[in-house]
């Protein structure tokens, strides 16, 4: 995956709300928030290990 597929398909969105396509508007968005939280999982696998 890259990082601006998110951004893309965003993008696409709000071009067909500008557009007035209902069905490929909530299918991008969707899309964005699918792609959006794999991304989280696949990032956010291991705790984090701080020493203050």
């Amino acid at each position: 995956m890259y990082m601006f597929l998110p951004f893309l398909l965003a993008l696409a969105g709000c071009a067909s709300v500008w557009r007035s396509r209902a069905g490929l508007s909530y299918t991008l968005w969707s899309a964005t928030v699918v792609v959006t939280v794999a991304w989280f999982f696949h990032h956010a696998t291991d705790p984090l290990k701080f020493s203050f």
